[in-house]
């Protein structure tokens, strides 16, 4: 009877349940470089760990739910050690980690060590904010938003960039545009300043009325997180409320844009928490950029990507062809970096090209006469 009692309750326990605890696992990964072949040991200790914990809890339920977990393979790791690395005589690594892997987010967000541990695979992108903001209640300049969202990610362990040197470009056309919500405007700013990721939106700040000699502070907040190389949308915050009252009409308005920014700023780092983690144990978007090209060499290149000669891409899509310049885009196990380094490792027969920079997840090549 126990045993069938027993049965019942793993049944019906819900996946998250069965995944709310840390697993340690091993991963093994291979790569041109040691940094491509320990990401990859990290995606395989999520599939492993958290495929080892679903299998162990779930003999008794349906096997579609095992493969479910598989085909997401999402999940993060929060710390790992290397425990053997191997280089052979054709400089290739192999990497076998332990690694501690979770599926919930809450542990990574009250996990600093685990945070840093992603930014550091996400090769630690540098983040601006460029909030307007309109204070309705003392009609003044005001930057409480930003500065509240600034410290939050700062104190988080985000690497971002001194509010000073973003203020210095105020007053140049694509700061103006950039605070209208223009995200090619908004990227120009940020790759003055060397970010990789910008944050624009805006704050306002109202009164609710008054009750009883108290006001009622109120603040609204949106905005939208950018990656600016790609322009991929990294994060989207319709709406965060913010209602505080106080006998100072400023001091209401002032905590209640304070509120509005912590809810907006906790929703960000869970979007971005998420979406890099996927990354980490899936594939990450790089976008290339191939001169010189005609419509045949063109064609070339695309088949060269699909034909997955080098280790690590998934898919690769054609995108354009402009004036003598192609654009894919590459859906890669690993960083932008150890991409780069395998297309200048690698000539497909019958195109020549070279690679010529890298910026974050763009490459930039040429193709060579």
């Amino acid at each position: 009877m126990k045993k069938y009692f027993l049965v019942i309750l793993i049944c019906f326990l819900p996946i998250e349940a069965l995944l709310s605890q840390a697993q340690t696992a091993k991963g093994i990964g291979y790569g041109l470089t040691k940094d491509a072949a320990i990401e990859q040991a990290k995606r395989d200790a999520v599939e492993n760990g958290l495929g080892a914990y679903i299998s162990s809890e779930t003999v008794v339920t349906a096997t579609s739910l095992s493969d479910n977990i598989y085909s997401k393979a999402q999940g993060f790791v929060k710390k790992f050690e290397i425990v053997n690395e191997k280089k052979d005589p054709d400089g290739n690594w192999e990497i076998t980690i332990s690694a501690e892997v979770t599926q919930m987010l809450d542990q990574v967000m009250q996990d600093e060590a685990a945070l840093q541990t992603l930014l550091n695979s996400m090769n630690r992108p540098r983040i601006i904010f460029l909030l307007r903001e309109e204070n309705l209640i003392d009609n003044t300049p005001t930057d409480f938003a930003e500065t509240k969202l600034l410290s939050m990610f700062y104190e988080k362990g985000f690497d971002v960039v001194d509010r000073q040197l973003v203020q210095a470009l105020k007053g140049k056309p694509d700061f103006e545009q950039a605070l209208e919500g223009n995200v090619a405007a908004a990227a120009k700013i940020a790759g003055m300043l060397g970010a990789e990721v910008i944050v624009i939106g805006t704050a306002k700040i109202s009164s609710g009325g008054e009750f009883y000699g108290m006001t009622s502070g109120q603040a609204d907040l949106n905005g939208k997180i950018v990656r600016v190389d790609t322009g991929e949308i990294l994060a989207v915050v319709p709406n965060a409320h913010g209602k505080k009252p106080h006998i100072s009409p400023s001091t209401a308005g002032v905590n209640a844009v304070n509120q509005a920014a912590a809810k907006m700023g906790e929703d960000i780092i869970r979007q971005l928490i998420q979406k890099w983690s996927t990354q980490q144990s899936n594939f990450v978007k790089v976008f290339i950029v191939l001169k010189n090209a005609d419509f045949g060499s063109y064609m070339m290149f695309q088949s060269f990507l699909s034909a997955q000669t080098v280790s690590g891409i998934r898919n690769a899509y054609s995108k354009s062809l402009n004036d003598g310049v192609a654009e894919y885009e590459v859906e890669f196990e690993g960083k932008a970096m150890d991409l780069a380094m395998g297309l200048s490792q690698t000539t497909p027969d019958g195109l020549n090209f070279k690679v010529t920079g890298m910026t974050g997840n763009r490459i930039t090549a040429e193709i060579v006469q």
